[in-house]
């Protein structure tokens, strides 16, 4: 009682049943995004890193979810340093995917893995070079995300306030809004029309 919002963390998305989404449609305090980190798009690299799911798993719940919940923002996370041919297969499957976000990592050792004595491990540079081909296909996913809930009013829990008199906030499925105000309103909910999608977040302004 009193609870406004809940919003999960990171979930392995075999962990994400029935039930959960069944409490997520009927319960609006449950946040509309899920962070379901699938690392590689490629069934050869899921199959070595002993993940309990494939690509065609993973894209019929993707699709069971968004038909269950049409306005839910998915975000997951992406390893670059995978062999070139595993790494194709990767981007190509995250662009199908349609990620709201991408966390992206290169790829470290970590001692004491089964990795960490694997052959013919990705030069660095060549890490670097498939982080920015991720970032790129993340942005372009981002603005296309974003751009969806231009125009529509929306409830906004601000948490700070930026420069040049902006308040920053989240929206129940994790878009990020700037809005002018004068008011304090940190630590509230209030209801915003989204007017401008940029790169990463969007403008909009207090409804009355």
């Amino acid at each position: 009682e009193g609870l406004q919002r809940l919003r999960l963390g990171s979930l392995e998305s075999v962990e994400v049943e029935a039930r959960l989404l069944n409490l997520m449609e009927k319960d609006k305090r449950l946040c509309r995004q899920l962070h379901l980190p699938l690392q590689a798009g490629c069934d050869t690299t899921l199959a070595r890193m002993h993940r309990p799911y494939d690509t065609r798993r993973f894209t019929e719940l993707l699709a069971d979810i968004r038909k269950r919940i049409p306005d839910i923002a998915i975000t997951t996370d992406i390893i670059a340093g995978f062999p070139e041919e595993e790494f194709a297969s990767t981007l190509a499957f995250a662009e199908n995917c349609g990620f709201s976000k991408m966390h992206i990592f290169p790829y470290s050792k970590r001692k004491g893995t089964p990795a960490e004595k694997m052959p013919n491990q990705i030069p660095e540079t060549v890490k670097q070079r498939r982080c920015a081909q991720l970032a790129e296909l993340d942005h372009k996913q981002q603005k296309k995300f974003l751009e969806r809930f231009v125009g529509s009013a929306v409830e906004v829990l601000f948490e700070q306030t930026v420069e040049n008199g902006y308040i920053e906030g989240l929206t129940s499925n994790y878009l990020r809004v700037y809005v002018r105000s004068e008011a304090e309103l940190c630590g509230k909910i209030r209801k915003v029309r989204l007017l401008k999608a940029e790169t990463s977040f969007l403008i909009g302004e207090l409804l009355k």
